[in-house]
């Protein structure tokens, strides 16, 4: 490299901070100067490369296995899903980036890669000196990778200075893949310290799982106490300038200007919004600055979708003539735009508003997010904040994964118990009631913490009305392209038939309205639905399928394998060569070559 060269990309990196590219400065020449190429010198052996499993164990990989998405495959359109988790970068480029922000180290002794979410690739990389840091790079269908990263160093950022909340320090980050020696988006952070909750959770008494719903609901409290002024992702100022051109001052109820002075809100990150064609077109991403705004947005970026890309297609579960068409998405979202003011929770005199307050929440917080102190059982850190957003909390509000029951729920505050003729029944059969009363137990005793240490959140996960609310403007996105007119119309039929209910003192009537042939269609709809739906839910409930069609990999051809066996026998069951037509077209995971 000539002496030019070798300045200008010294020079391009003391300004990369500007491009989000950060590292610390007394490394920079350290990380320039393992860039050069030097006479005679052969290239470096890779470290050791492994992949870690379920159990916290580790097993040797090949290098291409760091690319790939490893974790589950499909039943339906595996290639498609996939595609949208693949991702090459230089391996060496991101070893080098590790290397100059561990104090002290000279080479990288191994890449670990950690368990895998949909969203992104996680690497743990160990140094010769000890020293262990991850690396984090968005899949490429995790949305705009630029603003996914960008958001997510400034979501870390805001958790870690103003909520004070255990997240790991980010160390160096670039969100311009054009122009980092990994060819990708990454971020390197600490090691979180502790142990994954999804391997110790199992053993742990119930004492201890207490204590861990009282610390996730501490958490959520200290978040849902501070109100943002506007829905969308949070960012640096300087890096949504960047992106962006434009960033604003932001303030929040409880937090100082000081304490915000480097933040702001700006565009949405999740993938919905940026996927496919969706990235090439002018929607509205936001920030907005109420959640009626919100709602409008959702309704006329799918309508202006489904006018340039929508095509006519075969509905099944109606009838193969005529064929669902466009036309029919528009006007069912022209539906849900007429009561768009009306889904959203009305302020009240004196009251709080807490639904409608703008929080910061957690996306997805399951067991393998957290992490803990396998002695004290103490949260030690909580990751994967990727496409978390600033939003009214009625939108956000929800039983975590971790503590949610997917079983019926018993009311009140009276903890289920075994039944009278428990001692009984069979061994199998006291251990599937076991399970079920653990489940329904820990989702009772999260909303009971809920309602004694998380007062404005309880006034929201308690209101039963939210989610008949909420639930059309969650079905909107993509409604037409994941077949979903049925869910949206269903929804917006439960609020036609519980107007009064929902609004007893509004003298307006509904704003919408259903005829008697559309009703009847859509119950036929519903029957076939529901008659799939429930030999679906037979098979999950027994383990035989999953309700997503994803499978852990290594349990793939026994369910590819089952998923032939069930089908054959379900279209056996039609009468006729008409009905056995409609019931192979009616099986949800259809094979693809």
């Amino acid at each position: 490299m000539s002496g030019h060269m070798q300045h200008s990309v010294t020079r391009s990196l003391g300004r990369a901070s500007q491009r989000g590219f950060c590292r610390p400065p007394s490394r920079r020449f350290a990380f320039v100067a393992s860039l050069l190429p030097s006479a005679g010198r052969s290239e470096p052996r890779l470290p050791d490369l492994c992949m870690e499993r379920p159990d916290g164990s580790q097993t040797r990989i090949p290098e291409d296995a760091l690319y790939k998405y490893t974790r589950h495959r499909w039943l339906v359109d595996e290639q498609t899903e996939l595609s949208k988790r693949y991702l090459k970068f230089n391996l060496r480029g991101l070893i080098d980036v590790a290397v100059g922000v561990c104090e002290g180290a000279r080479y990288c002794t191994r890449v670990i890669k950690c368990s895998e979410s949909l969203g992104s690739k996680a690497f743990i990389l160990r140094m010769d000196n000890g020293m262990q840091v991850v690396a984090k790079l968005p899949n490429p269908g995790a949305g705009a990778p630029k603003y996914a990263t960008a958001s997510e160093v400034a979501t870390h950022e805001l958790l870690r200075d103003v909520f004070k909340l255990p997240v790991p320090r980010i160390l160096a980050w670039s969100y311009d893949a054009s122009s980092n020696p990994v060819g990708a988006e990454y971020i390197i952070s600490e090691k979180a310290p502790g142990v994954r909750l999804s391997t110790v959770w199992q053993q742990w008494p119930r004492k201890s799982k207490v204590k861990m719903v009282e610390q996730i609901t501490d958490m959520e409290n200290t978040l849902s106490s501070v109100s943002f002024p506007s829905h969308g992702s949070v960012y640096l100022k300087d890096d949504l300038r960047s992106l962006a051109g434009i960033a604003d001052d932001i303030s929040a109820d409880g937090v100082t200007d000081e304490a915000l002075s480097r933040f702001t809100i700006g565009h949405l990150t999740s993938a919905e919004l940026w996927e496919g064609n969706r990235g090439e077109m002018d929607l509205d991403r936001g920030p907005w600055r109420n959640a009626s705004d919100y709602t409008r947005a959702m309704g006329w970026n799918e309508i202006a979708w489904i006018r340039e890309h929508a095509l006519p297609r075969l509905n099944q579960y109606r009838s193969s003539d005529p064929h669902e068409t466009p036309a029919n998405g528009i006007a069912l979202l022209t539906q849900y735009m007429n009561t768009a003011a009306y889904l959203v929770p009305q302020p009240t005199e004196g009251g709080d508003d807490a639904a409608t307050s703008n929080v910061l929440w957690h996306p997805d917080l399951k067991l393998d997010n957290i992490f803990v102190d396998p002695r004290t059982h103490q949260i030690t850190s909580i990751v994967d904040w990727q496409s978390a957003q600033v939003a009214p909390l009625f939108h956000q509000s929800d039983i975590p994964p971790m503590f949610k029951c997917s079983g019926p729920v018993s009311e009140g505050w009276v903890l289920p118990g075994r039944p009278s003729d428990f001692n009984s029944l069979s061994a199998a059969e006291k251990a599937k009631i076991d399970t079920d009363l653990e489940a329904e137990t820990l989702h009772k005793l999260y909303e009971s913490h809920v309602y004694k240490r998380s007062p404005r959140h309880w006034s929201v996960l308690s209101n039963r009305n939210f989610e008949t609310l909420r639930t059309p403007t969650s079905l909107v996105t993509k409604v037409w392209e994941t077949h979903n007119l049925f869910s949206l119309r269903d929804s917006l039929i439960t609020l036609y038939t519980q107007w009064e209910a929902l609004f007893p003192e509004s003298p307006l009537p509904c704003p919408i309205r259903f005829t008697a042939k559309e009703l009847e269609l859509h119950r036929k709809e519903k029957e076939n639905m529901q008659g799939v739906g429930a030999i679906m839910a037979l098979l999950r409930d027994g383990g035989a399928l999953p309700a997503d069609g994803m499978i852990e990999t290594e349990d793939f051809e026994m369910a590819r394998s089952a998923n032939r066996k069930f089908k054959e026998v379900f279209v056996r069951g039609a009468e006729g060569e008409e009905e056995k037509e409609l019931f192979n077209r009616l099986w949800p995971y259809q094979e693809t070559a």
